[in-house]
């Protein structure tokens, strides 16, 4: 695509083409990323060491002027998830689509951010709604971050900037009870050789899970959250309050829990992390859903052999049982 220098600007553009729907409103508001803000019409967000500067062009294409260490366009379409259409992860959930008010909402992009920038924001969103989350990232960034060359924001802190600052200056940011929490946190990654980001991504689910809730602060909800925003796990299902009332409504349960519910959901796809974004936004903004029609479970094909197997042991079952006096069997 194109790409225009501005030397003297220190700034880089791009044009990038997309594939399927496309709403940066939705995508940037939803409550995955908190370092994103509307600037004259416009969403500046940070990436790395760049502010990203985005809109639609009238050709349909995505706009992008990049302040600071340019990353490159296939970081960008990365980040972005351009080069995948969202529609694609209805295959293995048709049902959703009755669900009123669903379908407007595939313009919604899962970004794959980050994975500690989303481990600490997400420790961050204890007890917080998104505003204080977003205060509490953008105080950590400018207190702590590289500031970004041509542009007035930061880049976020790694955890071992953060690992060297005092609790009462994580309290001083706002970040109350959660700050003891985020500063455990950074000093267990900064000092961990073993901490490896990549094994996460590798590790079985249940697994990287249980090594993320090791860490200070870290439950099951942040821990999946971490794996579907920062690791790119697709099957995470992370269950906050809002999930919890969404699932429980399409499954037709006033109470389960939240492993339940996350097991539930399993019926959804490989791609039910996405979809779950969806159904969060939706159950915050528009109120309670109707009930998913209940999927019959199919029975197992079973092989020859096993048909053999089963078929001899019936005769010799038959052959061993006494005899009876006619009357019929007891009901279990």
């Amino acid at each position: 695509m194109d790409r225009v220098d501005f030397h003297a600007m220190n700034r880089v553009s791009h044009a990038l083409s997309v594939l399927g729907p496309l709403d940066l409103d939705l995508t940037f508001t939803c409550g995955q990323a908190f370092r994103w803000r509307r600037v004259d019409g416009d969403w500046s967000g940070v990436i790395g060491h760049a502010e990203v500067v985005a809109r639609r062009d009238r050709g349909g294409a995505l706009a992008v002027e990049v302040r600071g260490e340019d990353p490159g366009e296939e970081s960008i379409r990365r980040y972005l998830r351009l080069d995948e259409d969202p529609r694609v992860h209805l295959e293995h959930a048709e049902e959703l689509r009755a669900v009123p008010g669903f379908l407007p909402l595939l313009g919604l992009r899962l970004l794959r951010q980050d994975p500690w920038e989303t481990l600490a924001s997400f420790i961050c969103s204890a007890a917080a709604n998104i505003r204080k989350i977003t205060t509490c990232v953008e105080g950590l960034a400018d207190a702590w971050g590289d500031p970004i060359e041509g542009s007035t924001r930061s880049a976020f802190p790694p955890p071992e900037a953060i690992a060297r600052v005092r609790e009462a200056d994580l309290r001083e940011l706002g970040l109350g009870f959660r700050a003891p929490y985020l500063l455990a946190t950074s000093r267990a990654i900064a000092a961990g050789r073993a901490w490896s980001w990549e094994r996460l991504r590798r590790d079985p689910i249940e697994v990287a899970r249980a090594r993320l809730t090791v860490l200070p602060g870290v439950g099951p909800k942040i821990a999946d959250c971490v794996l579907l925003f920062g690791l790119d796990r697709l099957e995470a299902y992370p269950v906050d309050r809002w999930i919890r009332r969404a699932t429980q409504e399409l499954s037709s349960r006033k109470q389960a829990r939240d492993e339940e519910l996350a097991d539930w959901a399993r019926r959804l796809g490989p791609g039910r992390g996405y979809l779950q974004q969806i159904l969060f936004h939706l159950r915050r903004t528009s109120g309670p859903l109707p009930a998913l029609a209940t999927k019959a479970r199919r029975a197992a094909p079973v092989s020859a052999a096993r048909r053999k197997i089963t078929a001899s042991a019936r005769k010799a079952a038959a052959r061993r049982r006494p005899a009876t006096s006619g009357r019929p069997a007891r009901p279990r």
